[in-house]
C-alpha cells in the first residue's frame, strides 16, 4: 500500500468513528415527554458534542431559560412534545457556535416561512451535508499537506480555523438581519 493510501485510510477509518448526524422530524417521539425524558433524549441525540463525560448538553434550568427567553413555545402541563425537541436540537447545535440572541432570531425567521417540522428537517439536511462537506475539505487537504505524523494535527488546526471563520461570518450576516429588521 502507498504511503498516500495509508495516510487516507488512517483518515477514513478515523472519520468512521465521529460521523453524526442530526434527527429529522419522524424520528423524535410522537409522545410528549417530561422535563428529565427530554434531558435524557438531548443527550442521546447530541453526545458528539461533548468534551468529556461531565459535559451536560442540556439542563433543566436551560431549557426552562430558553422558554422564560422566548426561544422555544412553553411546555404544555409539564410536557414536551415534538416541536419543543424540534426546537432543542437546533438550539443546542447552534449555541456552539452563536449568541442566544441570535439563535433566536434564526429560528423565529425559519419557522415564519415554514413549520418547525420542516425546520427541523431542512436543519438536519444542512448539518449533514456541511458535516461532509467540511470533512472532504480537510480530508484533501491534510492529506496533501501533512505528513503521517502531522495528519491529525494539521486536519485540527484545518477544522479551528474554517470554525472560528464561519463563526465570524455567521455573526456578521446576523447583524445584518438585525439591522434589516428595524
Amino acid at each position: 500500500m502507498a504511503k498516500n493510501e495509508k495516510k487516507e485510510k488512517k483518515f477514513e477509518d478515523y472519520f468512521k468513528i465521529v460521523k453524526h448526524k442530526l434527527p429529522y422530524w419522524d424520528e423524535l417521539p410522537e409522545i410528549d415527554l417530561y422535563m428529565d425524558q427530554v434531558v435524557a433524549l438531548m443527550e442521546k441525540y447530541l453526545s458528539f458534542h461533548k468534551v468529556d463525560e461531565d459535559t451536560k448538553i442540556i439542563t433543566n434550568s436551560m431549557i426552562n431559560n430558553y422558554v422564560k427567553l422566548g426561544i422555544m413555545p412553553a411546555p404544555v402541563k409539564k410536557r414536551y412534545s415534538r416541536e419543543h425537541i424540534a426546537y432543542l436540537i437546533i438550539i443546542c447545535t447552534l449555541k456552539q457556535s452563536l449568541p442566544i440572541s441570535d439563535i433566536k432570531d434564526l429560528i423565529e425567521l425559519r419557522v415564519k416561512r415554514s413549520s418547525i417540522e420542516e425546520t427541523l428537517n431542512f436543519f438536519s439536511d444542512l448539518y449533514d451535508s456541511v458535516f461532509n462537506t467540511v470533512i472532504a475539505i480537510g480530508k484533501k487537504f491534510s492529506l496533501k499537506n501533512a505528513t503521517d505524523d502531522e495528519l491529525f494535527s494539521d486536519t485540527a488546526l484545518f477544522m479551528a480555523i474554517g470554525s472560528s471563520g464561519s463563526k465570524y461570518i455567521a455573526s456578521q450576516i446576523c447583524d445584518l438581519n438585525k439591522k434589516n429588521k428595524e
